[in-house]
């Protein structure tokens, strides 16, 4: 069974760093040789865009929750990773990693993992590695179930964004993770010591021991906060990128405590390269610009919000597109009309 294909996942609540972790790991030597499956909760998937490796190394499972509906899809990706790995001349695969959707509750993937013995046979789950950021890591641990399932399920914890401003004390949320896992082996991102390649190879995984088989039995479909949904809205073509970016910011201060997260791909009237955005609840991470690419897809934003619906957020887009744009298309029906108390 050695020549089984050594599986991670990595787990936590939506914006707590799990691409950018991933995608460290994945730009530097160690990161050679992994498979990836990245999940969304949403209606379109975008991580995976964000990947450095090959195309054909990162499977994408959207469309849900892979902790509900998906976890056949997880099996067949699972299947094509391995498959790939084996066959003469693809390329041969060291690891694979499962990032989850922020929502997910590990467990029922691996008890699919466990239950199907194809994938006994030729997996080995290794470790289940949970995200938290110190920003928002005791608010989400404090108010969601999802956040603390994640954490309940894994055997080591990492901890980001402890340099910015706002962050916690590293050492109140490994306190409080603990009163929910006491043993797991807890990580700073930016600890200069900390080595994704340890995280992330089976002997190092090993020698700091798993924890035992009773939450990995755990395979109980979580019922979500049924306030929570997912909606997308198409752009139009071309935006102007001033006015975007003051619509989404005065979004975002008045209403970033019910948008979990936003994410998207923009295109603009100042060049011809798509833009990647990225906010979760009141802050935005710098945009991405896919500089020599044109994916082919239209622009978009995807929502994922908490008692907040659609059409408030898509009216509010209209207006003030119409400050630069006749009137823009965005998808759904809603007219340019009204004025910006929305956002007052």
């Amino acid at each position: 069974m050695s020549d089984r294909l050594p599986l991670f996942v990595v787990t936590g609540f939506l914006g707590s760093g799990k691409t950018t972790l991933v995608q460290r790991f994945l730009r530097g030597p160690g990161g050679q040789g992994t498979g990836v499956v990245v999940n969304e909760f949403g209606e379109t998937g975008l991580d995976h865009r964000l990947m450095v490796h090959a195309a054909e190394n990162v499977e994408l499972v959207g469309n849900g929750c892979m902790c509900c509906a998906r976890r056949e899809d997880v099996g067949r990706a699972l299947y094509g990773l391995v498959k790939m790995s084996r066959d003469a001349g693809q390329p041969s695969f060291s690891r694979a990693i499962i990032e989850t959707s922020g929502l997910a509750d590990p467990a029922p993937i691996v008890g699919t993992i466990a239950r199907d013995p194809w994938l006994r046979q030729h997996v080995e789950l290794v470790s289940v590695i949970a995200v938290i950021d110190a920003v928002a890591g005791l608010r989400n641990l404090q108010d969601f179930e999802e956040a603390r399932r994640q954490i309940a399920i894994s055997d080591a914890l990492v901890v980001t964004k402890t340099d910015m401003r706002a962050a916690d004390d590293a050492r109140d949320i490994v306190s409080a993770v603990r009163r929910i896992a006491p043993d797991l082996g807890a990580h700073d991102a930016q600890d200069p010591d900390f080595s994704l390649v340890k995280l992330f190879d089976r002997a190092e995984r090993q020698k700091v021991g798993r924890r035992g088989s009773g939450p990995f039995a755990a395979t109980e479909v979580p019922d979500h906060d049924v306030t929570v949904g997912s909606f997308t809205l198409s752009l139009p073509e071309r935006i102007d990128w001033p006015v975007f970016t003051v619509w989404l910011s005065a979004l975002l201060h008045r209403h970033g405590d019910r948008i979990l997260r936003v994410k998207g791909l923009v295109r603009t009237s100042a060049g011809a390269n798509p833009i990647v955005i990225h906010g979760v609840q009141h802050s935005m991470h710098p945009p991405v610009h896919l500089v020599g690419e044109d994916l082919g897809q239209e622009a978009f934003l995807v929502f994922i919000t908490r008692n907040m619906d659609r059409t408030t957020i898509e009216s509010s887009l209209v207006r003030f597109m119409t400050l630069t744009e006749p009137q823009p298309t965005i998808q759904g029906g809603a007219t340019a009309a009204g004025d910006l108390a929305f956002h007052r």
